[in-house]
């Protein structure tokens, strides 16, 4: 499938980058993609280099199906009356995330503890909803725009496995590089099904942009401020609150409303 293919080659250029920084800073290679214990300049190279393997992938995609950028994703995008789903879809996901916070703090699952650098949380602050857009955009493109909309249109698979599919991809996928926590894949895999659901009942971008945007917003939003204080398995860790049960069954009774109004499963 002409996606995965693509999508494959983000790993082996993140790779392949990887290697030729720790070659220039005297470091021996490593097989897995990490970032422990090397200096920034790697880290940020590294970061750069997913970022622009995933801009691949949305600008190669639709030419390599024979269409243009400009039609692929306008389709995905369209501007009608289906705009309101994206600012319905980020007020739900503010809404329940605000709801969930509140409830850790009263039961003390989270605790109100300002941290960081002043100037470092004015800067967060500012760009917390270029950062909230961006990030929703690249992800959506990527898993839903071009991995679930190739899957649709290639295989004949029903819709719910091409969901699954699509949400375990998007979930594996962050993973590909080292990270400190593993146990948190459930929640990926769980944000995954919500946002897949959310393109499949709909046909357009428009409403999974919507929820993603406004989760991260939430998330990134209160990191300065609160600290979490467990147990895990009921708040996540650090930034993935939908790691946790709570989260996922969230997330999940959240797909199901969307399916059973779509009445697309």
């Amino acid at each position: 499938m002409t996606a995965l293919a693509l999508l494959a080659g983000v790993p082996v250029l993140m790779w392949v980058v990887q290697s030729v920084m720790l070659k220039l800073h005297s470091m021996p290679l490593r097989w897995r993609l990490s970032n422990e214990d090397v200096p920034d300049a790697i880290r940020t190279t590294g970061r750069i280099t997913t970022q622009l393997g995933l801009l691949s992938v949305i600008l190669l995609y639709p030419l390599a199906i024979g269409s243009d950028i400009t039609t692929h994703y306008g389709a995905l995008l369209p501007r009608d009356h289906t705009l309101r789903l994206a600012a319905l879809g980020a007020a739900t996901a503010i809404l329940i995330l605000t709801l969930l916070f509140i409830i850790w703090l009263e039961y003390g699952c989270v605790a109100v503890d300002i941290h960081g650098n002043p100037r470092k949380r004015l800067r967060r602050l500012l760009m917390l909803v270029p950062s909230s857009l961006l990030g929703a955009f690249a992800e959506e493109f990527v898993f839903r725009g071009v991995i679930q909309f190739d899957l649709q249109r290639s295989t004949t698979m029903p819709t719910m496995a091409v969901v699954m599919l699509s949400a375990l991809l998007f979930a594996a996928a962050h993973y590909v590089r080292k990270v400190k926590r593993y146990w948190t894949f459930p929640g990926h895999l769980a944000l995954g099904i919500l946002l897949c659901v959310a393109y499949a009942a709909t046909g357009h971008l428009w409403l999974s942009l919507g929820i993603h945007a406004g989760g991260i917003f939430v998330t990134l939003g209160v990191r300065p401020y609160l600290r979490y204080r467990g147990p895990a398995w009921v708040t996540g860790a650090s930034i993935f609150p939908f790691a946790g049960i709570p989260g996922i069954a969230g997330l999940l009774g959240f797909a199901a409303i969307i399916a059973w109004k779509a009445q697309t499963f």
